[in-house]
């Protein structure tokens, strides 16, 4: 796996789907394919001015040509959604990664179910079509606040039937989906959430109490909680070594801050541990892995440099 290696594509078209949400639809701009993805997948699209931002596809995997993605516009965001909105145009090629999958499908659940709120419906969408080329059986709870701020209903009923559930609250707490009543109709399901904190908050508490099986999906790095960088009270040694150069990091700070320090730049964007970008390889060491991009097996060679810590004295990094 390369985990920082990039695409060439092109914006082949830009739909409005709700009052602030427009979907982006890509191909590839070289010659070459652009890589298969699977459901719940997303990819990190580069802006401009050095903005990288995370998107669950929401096209069928078993679309070869294309990716397509949702944004909501975040007038109080970091600025990523209002250059899609406001600059981003059909005909601009743009960088996007690999794409990578940290809220995949458990297919051995007997039943899956999917809650999700707003602009959290995106990583769902290639979700459910998998589940229905694949005969597994699913539920969608889709939350929202009012018809025209909601993209892609009209789709879903089409496509999704019985299957899809769509609750509107207007904005008042006391109209919510009854989220217990969900669990007490699927007991034994695998349940998925993606949406605001406090719907997400709610489920896991809910699993906890029912004792069911809860994923969430969380692009938020505010919602992130960060764990000690480094168990090793004195700091650690991190080493790049192509130039030979030693830096020390000391405890409660990140690799990634240090390194800026002496002039080592490395690609950033969350700086939470959720979206992967700052992820390098290492030849050396005992990491420790904070963040929740990486599996089991990539953690063996690569890391997360602004959320990884060190349980030894030092860390040899592939770069």
């Amino acid at each position: 796996m390369n985990v920082n290696s990039r695409q060439q594509t092109l914006v082949k078209s830009m739909r409005q789907e709700a009052n602030d949400v427009i979907s982006v639809e890509l191909v590839s701009a070289t010659a070459d394919s652009l890589s298969p993805f699977s459901a719940g997948g997303h990819i990190d699209v580069f802006l401009k001015n050095d903005l990288v931002r995370q998107y669950s596809l929401i096209n069928d995997p078993a679309d070869l040509d294309r990716y397509m993605f949702a944004v909501l516009l975040e007038n109080m965001g970091r600025g990523g959604s209002a250059y899609i909105h406001k600059k981003l145009r059909v005909g601009d090629v743009i960088e996007v990664s690999e794409p990578r999958n940290n809220f995949a499908l458990v297919e051995s659940a007997p039943l899956q179910v999917f809650v999700a709120g707003g602009i959290g419906i995106t990583p769902f969408m290639s979700m459910a079509d998998y589940c229905q080329h694949h005969n597994l059986p699913f539920k969608l709870y889709y939350c929202a606040r009012h018809p025209e701020s909601t993209a892609f209903t009209a789709l879903l009923a089409d496509r999704l039937g019985d299957d899809l559930h769509i609750h509107f609250d207007e904005g008042d707490r006391s109209k919510s989906l009854n989220l217990a009543g969900v669990f007490d109709a699927h007991k034994g399901a695998q349940f998925y959430c993606c949406g605001p904190k406090g719907l997400m908050a709610a489920m896991e508490s809910m699993a906890g109490d029912k004792g069911e099986s809860l994923i969430t999906e969380d692009f938020n790095p505010a919602s992130v909680l960060k764990e000690d960088t480094s168990t090793n009270s004195e700091g650690f040694d991190v080493v790049i070594s192509s130039q030979g150069l030693t830096v020390h990091v000391e405890q409660g700070q990140s690799i990634l801050d240090v390194l800026g320090t002496v002039n080592i730049d490395v690609e950033k964007s969350c700086e939470a541990g959720v979206c992967g970008t700052c992820v390098v390889g290492y030849l050396e060491g005992e990491p420790v892995h904070n963040d929740v991009v990486l599996m089991p097996d990539e953690q063996t060679s690569h890391v997360a440099l602004c959320v990884a810590g060190c349980r030894s004295s030092k860390l040899v990094l592939d770069i």
